[in-house]
């Protein structure tokens, strides 16, 4: 079930929060910046947002980037 996360401003729709990082971290920053700043990678998060779940594509069935 896909639920709604914020990392930092990017809302992504996924199982979990590490799914949700993985996929909003390149639209952040390159990979390549994030190879040279572990720690600003081990130190993003991301948040529920349970007040979103409801604004899922019931047809996705993949973890995704909202809008």
């Amino acid at each position: 079930m896909l639920r709604a996360y914020r990392v930092e401003h990017i809302l992504v729709y996924a199982d979990r929060g590490t799914e949700a990082k993985i996929l909003a971290a390149p639209k952040l920053r390159p990979t390549e910046e994030w190879r040279e700043d572990v720690a600003a990678w081990v130190a993003l998060r991301a948040e529920r947002a349970p007040e979103m779940d409801d604004k899922v594509d019931p047809a996705a069935v993949e973890p995704y980037i909202a809008g």
